[in-house]
């Protein structure tokens, strides 16, 4: 039977924010409320609750923030909800999101958009949790969260706390690295100079010195997955005798490929470079535009850049949390970032080929309907249905978008001009005229595609191919196509992320090629 005590911890960030006067602002209040468990036993429910204050200008000072909370190993999340603020998608969100190789759970609330929050200052975040494995006397359930910020200049700022729900206060700092089954050293970080000292049920199996930095490594036996380790660091503070203990449980190898080799002197070299790569994906996922994506996918993504923000300050982080936080973001972005264009041949883009019929209809169809065509029939007498192209061609006739030629043939291999294809453009993305048109001398008033022409220009979407020229009668080519719809679809290529982790697969798209960036990311490469 559980026996539980009510405690509140209060995480208190001061936001200070500068103007050429020194001031202060008022701050963002967190409260997390979570039981002192004495013992608890598999099973029993937990609940824990966060409480935000906010401050009566967090409007005008505050752009947006996120707390993200790390529930302990043994705590699997049942049920989260915010409750006297409302979710409001890719504004105010509330994600659960999957941590560790699935061992934790990260409860993350993102307010993208203060505005959003309508004035309400205080509000919170319910989580109902269950208790994984019996967890006795000192074994602590071990929160922690972090508090990130971005104010009205721009300025990003994070901090964390950790929390632990057990009335036994450690007297100092004590991490321990994961243990398997094939693990020989326990290893990890605690006070500087210690003696630590690993037990099972009372048995000493190794001890060893930490170093001046608290690094330690103790030398053990082979212990069977499902193990319970006592981990005890004996130290002296204020002149006196302290510890601190944790509780390791040994994990089967087989489900992390961190095996204790990976753990020594090296690891902090290795965290650092992945840091980086953590830093890149992170900044790349934080520019792309999710307001238009499926709620899902946007959902995914905010999730992993949560993940990626807590990963960012915790203290202590190995190189699997560092990696598993990499690989969520590469997914979350791959799930947006998706092909809209693909090559003429699996190594081939033909950047300077005129795009097709066929091709534009594919194309377009696939991006106005937000998924691939199928079961569409057209009446052109040239479209056969077993052609590749043939519902994207059905579904954008049926739609009004393109026609065919009086004879009834729609010529899918032909090349279609730059005037038909801004003609197309315009009635597929329902295009208006914004400004004064672009004026082209080769570009008469009484042409059929003017009005066309002066609706793309005037949005910014196509330009003319020299000074004063449109050329409005020649074919239009794959890589002015590809620059157009990134412009369509809000996806500015980032070079910089482009260039360090990019893989090209087109042996015709070099790098010094005008179009190259663009080609890269309408291919999602």
């Amino acid at each position: 039977m559980r026996k539980i005590i009510n405690s509140v911890l209060i995480f208190s960030l001061i936001l200070n924010l500068f103007t050429v006067n020194v001031f202060a602002k008022e701050d963002i209040q967190v409260v997390f409320e979570q039981p002192a468990v004495y013992s608890a036993s598999k099973g029993d429910v937990l609940n824990y609750k966060l409480n935000i204050k906010l401050p009566d200008d967090y409007m005008k000072d505050y752009k947006s923030f996120a707390v993200t909370i790390l529930m302990d190993s043994n705590l699997e999340v049942t049920e989260q909800k915010l409750a006297g603020a409302e979710l409001v998608q890719g504004k105010v969100d509330l994600t659960l999101t999957n941590v560790k190789k699935n061992t934790q759970n990260l409860v993350t609330l993102s307010v993208n958009d203060t505005e959003a929050l309508k004035g309400v200052k205080e509000f919170s975040v319910v989580i109902k949790t269950k208790v994984k494995e019996d967890a006795k006397g000192q074994d602590a359930l071990k929160n922690s969260f972090v508090l990130t910020y971005v104010d009205r200049a721009g300025n990003e700022n994070s901090g964390q706390t950790n929390l632990e729900s057990n009335t036994k206060a450690q007297d100092g700092n004590l991490t321990v690295y994961e243990v398997y089954n094939n693990s020989t050293v326990v290893s990890g970080k605690t006070e500087p100079n210690s003696k630590v000292k690993v037990l099972l049920n009372d048995k000493v199996l190794g001890e060893a010195t930490s170093d001046k930095d608290g690094n330690f490594k103790v030398t053990i036996s082979k212990q069977e997955i499902g193990t319970k380790l006592d981990v005890v660091s004996y130290f002296k503070k204020d002149g006196e005798d302290k510890t601190a203990s944790n509780l390791v449980v040994v994990k089967d190898v087989k489900n992390s490929y961190i095996t204790e080799s990976l753990i020594d002197e090296n690891m902090s070299t290795t965290v650092t470079e992945d840091m980086e790569v953590l830093d890149d994906y992170y900044e790349m996922a934080k520019s792309m535009d999710i307001s238009a994506v499926k709620k899902e996918d946007a959902a995914r993504l905010t999730a992993a850049l949560a993940n990626a923000q807590y990963i960012k300050v915790k203290s202590d982080v190995i190189q699997s949390e560092v990696s598993d936080a990499v690989d969520k973001l590469s997914e979350g972005i791959s799930e947006i970032r998706v092909p809209i264009m693909n090559g003429r041949s699996k190594d081939t883009f033909g950047p300077k080929e005129s795009m097709k019929r066929s091709e534009v209809a594919s194309v377009l169809a696939k991006i106005y309907a937000g998924e691939n065509i199928t079961g569409v029939y057209s009446s052109f007498k040239d479209v056969k249905q077993e052609a590749w192209y043939a519902d994207a061609v059905g579904y954008m006739e049926k739609n009004g978008f393109i026609s065919g030629y009086k004879n009834g043939e729609f010529r899918p291999e032909n090349p279609i001009t730059r005037t038909e294809f801004a003609s197309i453009l315009v009635k597929v993305a329902d295009l208006e005229k914004k400004s004064k048109a672009t004026t082209f001398k080769d570009v008469n008033s009484n042409f059929w595609g003017k009005e066309a022409i002066d609706i793309v220009t005037s949005n910014g979407l196509m330009n003319g191919r020299s000074e004063g020229k449109f050329v409005p009668n020649e074919p239009i080519n794959r890589a002015e196509v590809a620059t157009v719809l990134n412009k369509l679809l809000n996806r500015t290529p980032n070079k910089e992320f482009i260039g360090k982790y990019s893989k090209n697969p087109f042996k015709d798209v070099s790098k010094t090629f005008w179009a190259y960036y663009e080609i890269m990311e309408v291919t999602g490469n």
